[in-house]
């Protein structure tokens, strides 16, 4: 199973975000690889530290530890790369955290995201924790508007959507992946 985990620390403060996806994989008609994506854990981390979130991707990648977990940091804040420096030794036997540049390639994230979504590519695990918060945050992401039902900070609602995004970046890489049933080849007439 090919698993990651995608990290977040707001930019301008606030929770960090932690989205774990699946991505399984098979190949078309004519054998293009085609991916697909379950998102079956999403969560804000508090207290808003470094400390915090590094405890939360190590929990995280310890009860997952068999399937050998993929972690993406955004590293486009100070405290995300702080983040990733820390994680860098804490992760075991499992390769160091892979960095994400940040802020300049946030708008393709998103829309590798949307792309995936629209195609149906895209599944949430019934009953997610925060999926209301999620569902929130990628409606009004880069639309300028901010829905507010709580305490959420705008920058809170970006590392949601970066997160959510950082969890289907990169989906060749990793271990075995489950693969997707193949497609029935059309018969010629």
């Amino acid at each position: 199973m090919r698993l990651r985990v995608g990290a977040a620390m707001p930019v301008k403060g606030g929770r960090t975000a932690l989205v774990v996806a699946e991505v399984r994989e098979g190949r078309d008609t004519r054998g293009r690889l085609n991916y697909e994506f379950h998102v079956g854990h999403v969560e804000r981390v508090q207290p808003f530290t470094v400390d915090a979130a590094r405890d939360r991707v190590v929990a995280i990648v310890d009860a997952l530890r068999d399937q050998r977990p993929c972690v993406m940091v955004d590293v486009g804040s100070p405290q995300g790369l702080a983040l990733r420096q820390q994680l860098r030794t804490r992760l075991g036997d499992l390769h160091r955290p892979h960095a994400y540049p940040g802020t300049g390639d946030r708008p393709q994230l998103f829309s590798t995201f949307l792309q995936a979504y629209s195609d149906g590519r895209v599944t949430f695990e019934p009953g997610l924790r925060q999926r209301a918060d999620l569902d929130r945050a990628l409606v009004f992401y880069m639309g300028g508007g901010v829905l507010k039902d709580g305490v959420e900070l705008p920058s809170e609602d970006e590392a949601l959507v970066v997160a959510t995004g950082l969890a289907l970046y990169w989906p060749m890489h990793g271990g075995r992946a489950v693969p997707l049933p193949r497609p029935a080849k059309e018969e010629s007439p």
